[in-house]
């Protein structure tokens, strides 16, 4: 009888060399795919990211310019049902929403420049700054000016900018999202479907590019600071020393807008 245990043995050997050999091809495989699939998951992980980056930081609506844009991006305020006079002169105010003196005159002058507008007796337009952004480390300017012209776009700029003054906060805290496209909205009277398209218009950013360059236009025009009241290029001066040169009632802000058009 032959002996066949020696070579089956080496055979058994060989098979279960040959086995683990491919299993181990077999498992690298497997490692290297799910390897793969790890990359192709962290990728679009990274995607999304970015996507959503893109969203908050970045227009994602088409760009838009608020219906009464002035030439120089500021927005006018149109009169109430009443045109103004033909020699009426322009009043241009430049403000940064976080600026506290910007509030303390708005308070003083911000209803008496509404009156002589309503009256047909001036003309002016607001110009919104938001360099106050890289000193306090926020965007609270920039995203109040977005959601100003937003409410111009639903004919509630008026409305939604002095709701924006009453209630600046701290300087420094800012403006939150809540109280931008919520809370400041509703109480200037922005609601049903005016609301919905208002926020569409302030989560898009569709005024971006109006924003940056009315905040471009500060620079160019060399303004120093805010509040700036401005008649052509004449700045008004409302104290002479500690003393009030224009009194916050509307024949002396007439007077002094009259005498800078002059």
């Amino acid at each position: 009888m032959v002996n066949n245990a020696g070579p089956s043995r080496r055979e058994a050997m060989r098979l279960k060399a040959e086995a683990e050999e491919a299993r181990g091809r077999r498992n690298a495989r497997i490692l290297w795919i799910s390897l793969a699939a790890v990359a192709v998951a962290v990728v679009v992980i990274l995607a999304l990211v970015i996507s959503s980056s893109l969203a908050k930081n970045g227009p994602s609506a088409e760009q838009q310019t608020p219906p009464n844009a002035t030439e120089k991006f500021g927005i006018g305020m149109p009169t109430q049902d009443v045109e103004p006079a033909a020699d009426a002169a322009h009043l241009i105010i430049w403000e940064d929403s976080q600026c506290p003196i910007c509030s303390e005159y708005e308070k003083l002058y911000g209803p008496v420049v509404k009156q002589l507008v309503d009256e047909g007796k001036i003309t002016a337009e607001i110009r919104t700054a938001h360099f106050l952004d890289a000193q306090l480390r926020n965007d609270s300017s920039e995203r109040a000016a977005l959601a100003g012209a937003a409410a111009d776009a639903v004919g509630k700029f008026r409305e939604f900018h002095d709701v924006l003054f009453a209630n600046q906060p701290e300087e420094g805290v800012g403006f939150t999202d809540q109280q931008l496209r919520v809370d400041f909205p509703t109480q200037a009277g922005i609601e049903g479907d005016d609301l919905t398209k208002f926020q569409e218009l302030y989560d898009g950013r569709a005024f971006a590019d109006f924003v940056k360059k009315a905040n471009d236009q500060f620079t160019l025009d060399g303004i120093t600071g805010t509040p700036t009241y401005l008649v052509g290029d004449t700045k008004l001066e409302f104290f002479s020393g500690q003393e009030m040169s224009i009194q916050p009632t509307p024949e002396d802000l007439l007077r002094a807008i009259n005498e800078a058009n002059a």
